[in-house]
């Protein structure tokens, strides 16, 4: 079977961090396996995604050395056939019409975050308690022939759990009450994450997830929409966290331009530098060396050799000596050195001229 894996991110800023790790631990995947490296941009957020941050994202992976196969895929594309695989659940009972009024609706949502945040600490569960879930059939429909506004629910069933083994941290299971009979459609016809993805993931012929940590929730509640659309979820890897130095999670918000691949581009960084940087923040060989090629990490890289404990960025923004982490300055003076000058030289050129250091005569 060909290895077909994925990079989705939000095109609501610059490609981060943690996205830029995600993306490369896909890439040497498939490149370790011969399977194939495909990009999705997830654009369904119309209010926040923007064409400026599809080109920084690109420009990223560029820059990184990520070359994708096949051409882009842009979720917002898909978005009527989400739409009608939404309905085609509604017809066939699988889902539920939920003519709850919008602003009740959002304070549901956000008792379920507080529950799903709750659950470790006090057990609590998610009890099917939507009037609306087992309308008949006529009434529903005479409901919304009325004209009455509406989204779609998915209807998990009463009793049961979801598994799946998990690449990296095994086996992962979870009660069905405690998975709200999630949204699979809003009242205005926008199809909502989870059912885009799995949707997308199905054409797509997606083998394997490898994405961040906190998607294990999200995990849980598309492995439901597969069974009801009958298909076999594809294999999961979850991805621990990158952390900031207090053990907060690193953020584009909160951290700025030291999470941002831009930045370590204009200062003149050496991409393969970074890119091996990346690969050791929650990955090993199992060997004591530090520095590998692109086709090292390739030949080496498995999803055994992923780390469970979540990988710490460390760095001090008070410090301009280590505005980034000491191990990322280390390994990129160790490209430097081995570097060619004429291969330096358009590196460390924006740098220069900063400093109004730079010479026509470098060229």
């Amino acid at each position: 079977m060909l290895i077909r894996v994925r990079f989705a991110p939000s095109p609501t800023g610059y490609l981060h961090l943690g996205a830029a790790r995600a993306a490369l631990f896909n890439y040497l995947y498939a490149r370790n396996v011969g399977g194939k490296f495909l990009l999705r941009i997830e654009d369904t957020d119309l209010e926040r995604s923007t064409e400026e941050s599809t080109r920084s994202i690109l420009e990223g992976l560029e820059w990184l050395g990520l070359d994708y196969d096949e051409e882009i895929v842009f979720q917002s594309d898909n978005a009527e056939k989400h739409r009608q695989i939404a309905l085609k659940l509604l017809e066939e009972g699988k889902a539920y019409r939920d003519f709850t009024p919008k602003e009740d609706r959002a304070n549901t949502n956000i008792k379920q975050d507080i529950a799903d945040k709750a659950r470790g600490q006090q057990g609590e569960k998610n009890m099917r308690d939507n009037p609306f879930r087992d309308l008949s059939k006529e009434e529903s429909d005479a409901k919304a022939d009325a004209g009455e506004p509406f989204a779609i629910r998915l209807k998990v069933a009463e009793t049961g759990k979801t598994s799946f083994e998990d690449a990296v941290y095994g086996l992962q299971e979870r009660d069905y009450s405690e998975i709200e009979d999630l949204v699979l459609l809003r009242s205005d016809g926008h199809p909502l994450y989870n059912l885009a993805v799995v949707c997308d993931d199905i054409e797509m012929q997606i083998t394997d997830v490898i994405r961040g940590q906190d998607h294990l929730t999200n995990t849980h509640k598309q492995i439901l929409i597969y069974k009801a659309l009958g298909k076999t979820p594809p294999r999961f890897a979850h991805l621990p966290l990158i952390l900031a130095p207090n053990k907060g999670k690193l953020s584009k918000r909160k951290h700025g331009a030291v999470v941002s691949m831009t930045t370590y581009r204009d200062k003149g960084f050496v991409a393969p530098a970074f890119r091996n940087f990346l690969a050791l923040l929650g990955w090993s060989a199992g060997e004591e060396r530090e520095i590998y090629s692109l086709e090292e990490l390739i030949e080496k890289f498995s999803l055994e050799g992923v780390h469970r404990n979540n990988a710490v960025f460390n760095f001090n923004e008070a410090d301009e000596r280590h505005w980034t982490d000491d191990k990322a300055l280390w390994m990129n003076a160790e490209y430097i050195r081995t570097m060619p000058l004429e291969n330096l030289i358009p590196l460390v050129k924006n740098e220069l001229k900063s400093a109004k250091l730079w010479r026509d005569e470098y060229e």
